[in-house]
């Protein structure tokens, strides 16, 4: 019976230097906070906010409804972390953007669960530190 042994995370195999990990830093309201839910997401999909969801919308409804886009890779369902119940709105994301582009245009206002979803673009990378503080730099 073999063994494995884990490699030490965080390490360059190369260089033998630690390897930098990623964090995701958000501002919004004044206030900052590290979001590593973020690091579960593809870091350049087309990515769609599903607002006005019903409660009994979870993870796998949401996935089921924009699962016929060839290029579909996840659906999330935002919930409290309390009470567990859901906010009413979560994120759909695409690898290609003609799929993204035609997801927003035919699922728009269609039933998902027992309500019309509202869809617009995601703006979560406009709540990046880095993006928050090279716009504030600008002006």
């Amino acid at each position: 019976m073999a063994l494995e042994v884990p490699e030490p995370l965080g390490e360059d195999k190369k260089k033998g230097k630690p390897e930098k990990l990623k964090r995701c830093i958000r501002t919004a309201a004044g206030s900052s906070w590290e979001d590593p839910s973020l690091l579960e997401w593809d870091a350049d999909d087309f990515r769609i906010f599903c607002g006005d969801l019903g409660n009994e919308v979870n993870d796998d409804i949401l996935a089921r409804a924009f699962s016929r886009f060839p290029s579909f890779l996840k659906a999330k369902v935002i919930r409290d972390k309390r009470t567990g119940k859901t906010k009413g709105y979560g994120f759909v994301s695409f690898k290609d953007p003609s799929d993204y582009v035609r997801a927003m245009r035919e699922m728009n206002g269609k039933y998902v669960g027992s309500r019309p979803i509202k869809l617009r673009k995601s703006m979560w990378k406009d709540r990046n530190l880095d993006v928050v503080r090279k716009k504030q730099k600008e002006k």
